[in-house]
């Protein structure tokens, strides 16, 4: 089963905090978490995001999240839109980089994100600003799992499109 690609609705305004954020940390990782909801099953939105927490660790090749509070600013706007806007995956930079691909340890942590009965997110996304200050490119991913064999699962990472609009 072939997944149709999905389309990604990002405001122009978000992906600017995301850029300042990464000219903010270069030439370390930085990243955070992403909130929006499905609208069908080819289309998300992405209603707000969330920067690195005070415990983040920001390295030159790696980004370990701040995970309770991020968990924390999620839910606040879970609750504060109603319960309708979810976590829907996690952005990241790769400071210097000539290409967005996801690395062995974004592949790694998307699976991760696929199975923990916290995230409840089967198909997140995974946005990667690649490139230097002032010159970010975004490319998007949507994951999920599908079966193999009776007991196994492979990992399938799509690419996605994104589309930007005004707030």
């Amino acid at each position: 089963m072939l997944m149709s690609q999905v389309t990604v609705w990002l405001s122009a305004q978000t992906l600017s905090f995301l850029r300042s954020e990464a000219d903010r940390q270069f030439p370390l990782e930085t990243g955070g978490g992403l909130i929006g909801y499905w609208s069908d099953a080819d289309t998300v939105v992405v209603t707000e995001f969330v920067g690195p927490g005070p415990a983040s660790v920001h390295r030159r090749y790696s980004y370990q999240h701040d995970h309770e509070w991020e968990a924390s600013q999620i839910g606040l706007h879970y609750h504060r839109s109603g319960r309708s806007h979810v976590y829907i995956g996690d952005w990241h930079t790769h400071p210097g980089a000539r290409s967005g691909d996801l690395s062995g340890t974004d592949r790694r942590s998307i699976r991760r994100v696929i199975k923990s009965r916290h995230a409840r997110a089967h198909r997140p996304l995974m946005v990667v600003l690649f490139g230097n200050p002032e010159r970010w490119t975004p490319s998007v991913w949507v994951a999920m799992l599908k079966p193999t064999w009776v007991w196994r699962q492979q990992l399938s990472i799509e690419p996605a499109k994104l589309q930007l609009f005004s707030a």
